[in-house]
């Protein structure tokens, strides 16, 4: 007697894929350059462009400022410096036709618009990252005094983030003036590196177990640290191709950051219709935002290039 199963013989076009309606989540990149930064919106009218100002420490030289009776010292002048940003446009979008909106199985305009809000503060942070990456005060591991070389003195295999590394870029901040406490955005792969380390691990281990439970790094020597995976990483800079790392320390008021207050980041869904589109055959969705960052001070923040246990070698 014959049988009638599920995909086979005749009943093959009824054994169909199901789909799972709830879609996947994916992969995160952290953002937290943009946190860190001193904010100076620009008004509406008021140009492209940010000017910040400060006034410099007036000099001390000893005996300069002692007085003779009845004799006035020589008059002392103060200095103001200024640093300037410029404003760029940055932005993403795509069309999505009528037809497809109409009959996909996902939701098309809601997940669009999700992934683009990840997207945009992504780009954004790698905007302000790689104007810090600009930064001149610049630490190389131990006894490093380069990268993007493979020859005699390039970071390296070994070369990596420890207690040394973080006190000599805290001494540095310490002797320019930069007022704790400081920073520390670490890759994950130097956390591990750090963590190895037995000058700093038992610190970390016994004087805040709390937060290394929770997976957080925590404080150290007046160093806040905060892991984030979108650091810069300079892939097969280093001597035998070992993969460079760009480890951020600084303290206050290191960097800016500016947008245009009349035109903040957002994201744009345009219903079909208009003069381009006179059958409303797509709509777009998309995301735009101005932007502009600069180094402040140059002496409240530490590059340090280090290289890292997970890759040492192309």
């Amino acid at each position: 007697m014959a049988m009638e199963r599920l995909g086979a013989a005749g009943m093959t076009n009824e054994m169909k894929q199901f789909y799972d309606r709830k879609l996947l989540s994916v992969a995160l990149t952290d953002t937290v350059f943009l946190k860190y930064g001193v904010k100076r919106p620009i008004p509406p009218r008021g140009g492209k462009s940010v000017e910040f100002r400060r006034f410099e420490r007036i000099t001390i030289t000893a005996g300069s400022y002692t007085l003779t009776e009845g004799t006035l010292p020589t008059e002392t002048n103060a200095t103001i410096s200024n640093v300037a940003a410029t404003i760029s446009q940055y932005g993403m979008y795509s069309r999505i036709t009528d037809v497809l909106n109409l009959q996909a199985f996902d939701p098309l305009i809601a997940e669009y618009t999700e992934k683009y809000g990840l997207a945009m503060a992504e780009a954004l942070d790698v905007v302000v990252r790689n104007a810090l990456s600009s930064a001149t005060t610049i630490q190389y591991a131990d006894n490093a005094h380069q990268v993007g070389t493979s020859g005699t003195g390039s970071v390296g295999s070994g070369n990596y983030l420890d207690a040394a590394e973080l006190l000599e870029a805290r001494r540095t901040l310490r002797r320019n003036g930069a007022r704790p406490p400081y920073t520390c955005l670490i890759h994950p792969d130097n956390t591990k590196d750090l963590l190895e380390d037995p000058d700093i691990r038992d610190d970390f281990r016994w004087a805040i177990p709390e937060a290394i439970k929770s997976g957080q790094i925590g404080q150290w020597m007046g160093i806040n640290f905060e892991e984030n995976n979108n650091l810069r990483l300079r892939s097969s800079y280093g001597m035998s191709g070992a993969d460079v790392y760009e480890v951020l320390m600084f303290g206050n008021e290191y960097y800016g950051v500016t947008e245009l207050s009349a035109q903040s980041a957002r994201i744009y869904v345009q219903k079909p219709g208009g003069v381009t589109d006179p059958l409303e055959q797509y709509s777009t969705l998309g995301w735009k935002a101005a932007l502009a960052t600069t180094i402040l001070n140059e002496n409240f923040g530490v590059l340090i290039n280090v290289a890292s246990s997970r890759s040492n070698a192309a």
